[in-house]
């Protein structure tokens, strides 16, 4: 692979042709592994993310919300439609956020439970 500058399948294998692509476990494996890189590790706790960003939808909706229907005027039936869309947004993502904290919680709490068991059969 060190005189490939191509994409092409026979530099990707190395030069040979004719041999089987890697196993899909090696490069799902390798992927996870470039993903934890980029990512800091955050893959596996993406409802830290949604987290800020629900309630900032939350927050906005509200806002626009209550600007909305206070104001009467023509042509605002879709700004209400928007700002109610927004407002359920941000309560869609804050309770998908619980419902993932409170999962992880609770597959922690099993995998902290299991090692006395292991140890108790031996």
């Amino acid at each position: 692979m060190m005189g490939c500058k191509s994409n092409s399948l026979t530099c990707l294998q190395g030069g040979k042709a004719g041999l089987p692509i890697a196993t899909a476990a090696t490069d799902s494996t390798a992927t996870l592994n470039k993903l934890a890189l980029a990512t800091g590790g955050t893959e596996k706790s993406w409802y830290r993310c949604i987290f800020p960003f629900g309630i900032v939808s939350l927050v906005i909706g509200v806002a626009a919300t209550c600007i909305t229907f206070t104001i009467n005027g023509p042509r605002m039936d879709i700004a209400k439609v928007v700002s109610v869309a927004t407002l359920v947004f941000g309560v869609a993502l804050l309770v998908a956020a619980l419902v993932c904290w409170r999962a992880r919680r609770e597959r922690r709490r099993q995998r902290q439970e299991r090692p006395g068991l292991e140890q108790g059969a031996l």
